[in-house]
């Protein structure tokens, strides 16, 4: 259980770097030719992954027998990432990974408590806490950045 807590805490971590860089790729480039250059990169990089710890699951002719619908979390996740790197022109990164824990674990919660009745007033509550956070931090950062102009 350990080693699977440290790899999250790394994919965290990884994922805030991935935000920042792409972020600058942005400032150079553009929204879209950022995102272009994010997912063209990120091909390579799955296909090279693939290549290596894949072995001899890559089995191309899947991709004609999977149900369609399949193939739209990869739209869900290029626009999740364009809005992503779009919030960060607007805040810094620290209240853009805050709102997007939040807004996972609200999506969480909505499908736990319409697919899997098992969601409970608690999860809600430690939502609305993260959200409470975040707009303190906000009103603090203004704050600090007023007063030392």
């Amino acid at each position: 259980m350990l080693f699977y807590i440290i790899i999250a805490l790394f994919l965290g971590c990884v994922n805030v770097l991935s935000r920042s860089v792409s972020f600058r790729a942005t400032q150079y480039l553009g929204q879209g030719n950022g995102t272009l250059v994010n997912y063209v990169t990120g091909t390579i990089a799955s296909a090279v992954l693939l290549l290596f710890f894949g072995g001899s699951t890559l089995h191309l002719s899947a991709f004609t027998q999977v149900p369609s619908w399949l193939y739209l979390g990869g739209v869900f996740g290029t626009i999740a990432f364009f809005l992503n790197i779009a919030s960060l022109h607007r805040m810094n990164l620290f209240q853009s990974a805050v709102l997007l824990l939040i807004g996972q674990l609200t999506g969480s919660f909505l499908l736990d408590a319409f697919l899997y009745q098992s969601a409970s007033w608690m999860k809600l509550i430690g939502i609305i806490i993260l959200g409470i956070g975040v707009i303190w931090d906000k009103k603090v950062s203004a704050q600090n950045n007023s007063s030392a102009d």
